[in-house]
């Protein structure tokens, strides 16, 4: 849990005041300002830096870095903010793609769960990319934010799943409802984050969930995902490193420095070349 200076800061960071109690109102607020002002992204990972969840590094990060994070580090640092202004938060096991890649995927995901006195229960996660901005309630149906369609429903034996609008990613993720300990998390989070067959290892990656739109930067493949699109999206190259310095710290609202840039942009032209010839090779096939 944060202290109150912490609270104080991180509150600054997205711009709200503290709410005066745990409402499910304020859980929306806090939820949305959250992921306006933080995005996902892997680019410590890129640069060859260890990922850290304890408190303090995650305030230093997210907080007074300027930065965001990928799923354990945002719902790591938004639990620690909610347990400070009275929240009934835990930090549950989480499956990215279990439903179509099997029970070797629990552990890559960190969701929470948000309880409330009258016994409602609500899904609060700023650790997926092409997410949800308010946090979905706890109970089987479908569910608009935004332009966007998300889905909860049970599986059985105390799990449940998660879908994300088709029109952006066929993704779904499962979780549980059980308290888990951040150190429970340690060890799938360094493979992921170390490993090179890792997807966060081999893709730079920066995505944030707009009020009307979702935009998913991918190497140098920008993708903004908008309904009212003709076909749904929009896909762009980013030309140099000047542009993709801009985005960064323009639209995905990232404080980092022209040598990280410069890096993060030979990485990025990299990974865009073996992609085309990925591409290609499998064409020709």
């Amino acid at each position: 849990m944060f202290d109150s200076s912490q609270l104080a800061a991180y509150l600054k960071r997205v711009g709200i005041r503290a709410p005066r109690r745990p409402t499910l109102h304020a859980l929306r607020r806090i939820h949305r300002a959250h992921i306006d002002a933080m995005p996902y992204e892997n680019l410590d990972i890129q640069l060859g830096r260890p990922i850290r969840l304890d408190r303090d590094a995650l305030f230093a990060k997210l907080v007074e870095g300027g930065r965001g994070g990928y799923c354990y580090e945002h719902n790591g640092i938004l639990a620690h903010a909610l347990e400070a202004m009275g929240f009934d938060v835990r930090r549950v096991l989480g499956g990215v793609a279990r439903e179509t890649e099997g029970d070797g995927n629990w552990w890559n995901h960190m969701p929470l769960v948000v309880r409330f006195p009258n016994g409602d229960k609500y899904l609060a996660d700023a650790g997926i990319g092409t997410g949800f901005r308010d946090p979905l309630p706890i109970r089987s149906g479908s569910y608009r934010v935004g332009p966007f369609n998300f889905g909860i429903w049970s599986i059985g034996d105390g799990e449940w799943r998660c879908s994300i609008d088709p029109r952006v990613t066929n993704l779904t993720f499962d979780f549980t409802l059980d308290r888990r300990e951040v150190a429970e998390f340690d060890a799938k989070c360094t493979e992921l984050s170390t490993s090179p067959e890792s997807p966060f290892v081999k893709t730079l990656t920066v995505q944030n969930p707009g009020e009307t739109d979702i935009w998913v930067l991918r190497a140098r493949t920008l993708t903004v995902y908008d309904p009212k699109l003709p076909d749904g999206k929009s896909v762009s190259t980013v030309e140099d490193s000047a542009a993709f310095a801009a985005l960064l710290r323009g639209r995905f609202n990232l404080t980092l420095e022209d040598p990280e840039i410069q890096t993060l942009w030979t990485k990025a032209l990299e990974q865009h070349e073996r992609k085309l010839a990925e591409d290609a090779k499998a064409k020709a096939a």
